[in-house]
């Protein structure tokens, strides 16, 4: 595998999904509309050998006067044994993973407690990594259904509050900043707090022998590693400059902490709100030099601005949070490393992508599953569009809205077509075509090229992109031999200096090379 394809190899994992390969995910109902819920406290006493749990969740949510009944998701396999509202009990029902709570006549809005118990089905996890067993949640994309109600949708983000109880040589890692940790009849009891909106997918928690490693930075930051590994820590050692960067290009960090949790889980990363969970494997991972898990731990620091706090509007919307994180890490690279890594990083996202993926609408019609979204498509092609997007409007238009959005859109959730919007109006620009080619467009356009041996020449044109490439400043990567070059794509033309046919690909931006 050469430097560059092994990177992506890497991040290609990277994202949504933390938990075992099988498809275990529930049935969660689809999201009411006009339902909000706020905020979240729930109690969870974890048995971690058996995944037993006992939780007692109290859901502040807001609904309209004419709403009947509130429907949440929460795994089926759990026994609820009580439901109130505003403190009265009431008659409850099951469908399936629904959890149906009547509050006709109740002035909204309302305190949901619901009291249960049993073992998740889903969303909860005891897996074996550096010599020890982790109990770990992952709720992609509606897997915390199988361990906390709530409106299980990336659209209703609320604030949590979490407490897990645990036997007191059991340490615990969560979601928020943490407030509190107390031991009391061989018990610990570990309080967590997120005091600003994430998507239910994102609250999670893990439970086993770690080491936590403390940095300084904009926010106080903790690495929590599993013990046989704590020495790894100095693999995330840029952690602090990294939230530094994002702040400057986003603004400011949405949390008021930031950890990174070693799990021994299938993917290489989940952006869990402020404390993403990290591939236990890749702490000790090289490739040919580079430091997979601080990539990764970047991808997944970006999503704390562009999929947690800045939030999709739907599953189709997915790639405003996938190819924002996916483009924003090569930008990361580049101010920290300098415009050859960022370069390499572009020509990886660019590379590593089947025809059959990058030819596939960005936005789809339709989709069964949420699964079906979650493709290279929303990763690296979303990503190219982002790189598209900021080379037709120019760097301080582009990122100025990217900033404006993340203020704009802190407590509503983002669409497509409310992206397009914000950044017309940013750039006084119709993106229409644009959209039409890369976002809602299916195929690819041609980058054409021609070698003349005889002097050795070597021109291109692009083909099919119906004028959206007319001047912009992307770049073609030129290979001969053990040579390569960037060339500005707007040149046309690059005489390199050896006889053999050159191989040319666009980097950063899709298109099928046609010779």
């Amino acid at each position: 595998m050469t430097r560059l394809s092994a990177l992506a190899a890497v991040l290609l994992l990277v994202g949504c999904g933390g938990g075992p390969a099988e498809n275990d995910g529930v049935d969660a109902p689809a999201p009411q509309p006009g339902v909000d819920v706020r905020d979240v406290r729930a109690e969870v006493l974890l048995n971690p050998e058996t995944r037993q749990i006992g939780v007692t969740a109290s859901l502040d949510i807001a609904y309209p006067d004419t709403m009947r009944t509130l429907v949440l998701g929460l795994d089926d396999a759990l026994e609820v044994l009580t439901v109130r509202v505003d403190g009265e009990a009431v008659l409850f029902w099951r469908e399936g993973d629904a959890l149906d709570v009547p509050v006709a006549g109740v002035s909204s809005p309302s305190l949901v407690e619901v009291v249960y118990r049993g073992i998740p089905a889903a969303g909860l996890y005891a897996d074996e990594g550096a010599g020890q067993t982790v109990v770990y949640t992952d709720g992609w994309p509606d897997r915390t259904a199988g361990w906390l109600p709530a409106v299980q949708h990336p659209s209703d983000p609320a604030r949590l509050d979490l407490t897990v109880v645990v036997p007191e040589a059991v340490e615990v890692m969560a979601s928020g900043r943490a407030v509190g940790d107390s031991l009391a009849g061989g018990q610990r009891h570990a309080r967590f707090v997120l005091d600003e909106d994430a998507p239910p997918y994102t609250w999670a928690f893990a439970a086993g022998d770690f080491t936590v490693t403390e940095q300084d930075g904009i926010v106080p930051i903790r690495h929590a590693l599993l013990a046989a590994d704590a020495g790894l820590a100095s693999r995330l050692s840029r952690t602090p400059a990294i939230l530094a960067t994002l702040a400057e290009v986003l603004g400011p960090y949405p949390y008021a902490s930031y950890a990174t949790v070693q799990v021994p889980m299938a993917y290489a990363g989940m952006e869990n709100a402020a404390a993403p969970f990290l591939r236990a494997e890749l702490y000790s991972t090289d490739a040919e030099g580079r430091n997979p898990i601080e990539e990764v731990n970047t991808h997944e620091i970006v999503h704390q601005w562009w999929g947690n706090a800045v939030v999709p509007a739907d599953w189709r919307d997915l790639w405003l949070s996938e190819g924002a994180a996916t483009y924003l890490t090569t930008e990361v690279y580049q101010r920290l490393d300098g415009l050859e890594a960022g370069r390499r990083f572009r020509t990886l996202m660019s590379r590593e992508i089947s025809p059959e993926d990058a030819a596939r609408r960005l936005v789809p019609t339709t989709y069964a599953d949420p699964a079906d979204v979650l493709s290279p498509t929303v990763y690296q092609k979303g990503g190219a569009v982002f790189h598209l997007l900021r080379l037709t409007l120019g760097d301080a238009v582009f990122f100025g809205a990217l900033r404006q959005i993340q203020a704009d859109f802190a407590d509503r959730p983002l669409s497509t077509d409310a992206f397009q919007q914000a950044l017309e109006a940013a750039s006084g620009r119709d993106l229409q075509r644009l959209f039409d080619v890369w976002v809602h467009g299916e195929g690819l356009p041609t980058l054409r090229t021609r070698w003349d041996r005889d002097t050795r020449t070597l021109s291109w044109s692009v083909e099919g992109d119906r004028g959206t490439l007319d001047g912009v400043p992307f770049e073609v990567y030129v290979r001969q031999g053990d040579q390569a070059w960037f060339v500005p794509a707007t040149d046309g033309v690059f005489t390199p200096p050896g006889d053999g046919r050159p191989t040319v690909e666009a980097s950063g931006v899709l298109l099928t090379v046609e010779r």
